[in-house]
């Protein structure tokens, strides 16, 4: 996918910063593996002096911290006002609410550096947000897909607007960051403010590469950053859970030369993406994809709140030989376990994810739904699933919707 050119301008940046990731003998970037997490996992490292910390559950769920400087910070600033500058000429207003991690802690900065006053709701709750919509009257929403679900829905209930239509109001442009932006989340919020497609961007980043692409006004495809260079991961690189939505869907992995304090060099995103090509556009030929469909590996689909190795020790803990599910098919999340649930299990979970306990607490996201089954194999059966071998080795993360068929013979 990528011309010579390309590949030499990674493997020199490769070479230059991250020396130990290929041998003596490499000689070309098809020398050097892709940055799976096993092989991701020595970067990880504590920030050095400087350097800003985040915390990423990343390319394999498991919570971990890495580094970004300060020179590196200014760039992913810099990038995000490139972007929005143009785009958000003559508006003055802006209403942030993205919670945590490295964008919430900038987006203030990128959007008062574009000359808009800002109001960073930060973790307030659902009702002061909507609130402070109204009385604010902001031009820009700059939020979570989750939250921007949640926004879209309690404000419609707020103004008596029926379920279908939308209201009258002062924005008029969103910009999404966080988890995937589905579909009927985009069409809710376009049909709700009023709103057309080219005035909902989507920005679709990690915590280890930055921002990675954005939607594009012009032709509705996600636009690769410039420095940034993706590849499909090609088949002979183990995945425990292949992509299964079409003959375009891939898995993707992104080189940046850009990044200096960990290495983005064939970094297997874990994102199953689609429409992965070249496009010209605007006069310019660049690397362009149609969307992304969510996750593969067993790796949960919930904002970097929910770690499914973190997931998978607590049941493993509290129930060593239970069976589990966990289906996770937009930005949700239901948990079904073999058993009868024990009077202290939602506190246990809600004390392994305090943050995201706190962001339930306030109303800013959909809290897990918990189900105990007492005879696992009928309802595998009934759902059409393979009821696994008791213990936990293998994780279940599956992207469908529990049916409530699927209980018919549970007392719940």
């Amino acid at each position: 996918m990528l011309d010579p050119v390309e590949r030499d301008a990674v493997f020199r940046h490769a070479l230059d910063h991250f020396p130990a990731l290929g041998e003596d003998t490499a000689e070309g970037l098809d020398d050097l593996p892709f940055l799976d997490h096993r092989r991701a996992r020595a970067w990880y490292r504590p920030p050095a002096d400087g350097s800003r910390c985040f915390s990423s559950t990343g390319t394999s769920g498991h919570p971990k911290r890495l580094a970004w400087a300060p020179e590196e910070d200014a760039w992913y600033v810099g990038e995000k006002q490139a972007l929005f500058g143009p785009w958000l000429a003559g508006l003055s207003r802006a209403f942030v609410s993205l919670a945590v991690g490295h964008n919430a802690g900038s987006a203030r900065q990128v959007l008062e550096g574009l000359g808009l006053e800002v109001h960073d709701a930060g973790l307030s709750p659902l009702d002061e947000q909507c609130s402070a919509i109204a009385a604010r009257e902001p031009e820009v929403l700059y939020c979570s897909p989750s939250i921007l679900a949640r926004l879209v829905d309690r404000l419609r209930d707020r103004s008596g607007a029926p379920r279908e239509g939308g209201r009258p109001g002062s924005i008029r442009r969103v910009i999404t960051n966080g988890e995937v932006l589905f579909p009927s989340v985009r069409a809710r919020a376009q049909e709700f403010f009023g709103i057309g497609a080219a005035h909902l961007m989507d920005t679709y980043g990690s915590t280890e590469i930055g921002t990675i692409a954005t939607t594009c006004p012009a032709c509705g495809a996600y636009h690769f950053l410039d420095g940034l260079y993706p590849e499909p991961v090609p088949p002979e690189v183990a995945l425990p859970s292949a992509p299964a939505d079409g003959p375009d869907a891939v898995v993707l992995a992104v080189s940046s030369v850009k990044r200096t304090s960990f290495p983005v060099v064939r970094l297997v995103t874990y994102d199953v993406v689609q429409g992965l090509r070249r496009q010209v556009c605007g006069g310019v030929s660049r690397f362009t994809m149609d969307r992304v469909l969510g996750r593969c590996d067993d790796l949960l689909n919930y904002g970097e709140l929910f770690s499914s190795f973190e997931l998978a020790d607590l049941i493993r803990r509290r129930f060593p030989v239970a069976r589990w599910y966990a289906f996770n098919p937009r930005n949700d999340l239901a948990l079904v376990i073999e058993g009868v649930e024990p009077p202290d299990f939602r506190d246990l979970l809600r004390d392994r994810f305090p943050l995201h306990s706190r962001l339930s607490d306030l109303g800013l996201v959909d809290e897990p739904r918990i189900r105990f089954v007492r005879d696992f194999d009928a309802f595998a059966a009934r759902a059409g699933l393979a009821a696994t071998v008791e213990g936990k080795e293998p994780r279940h993360v599956l992207t469908v919707t529990p049916d409530p068929s699927w209980f018919d013979e549970e007392v719940p």
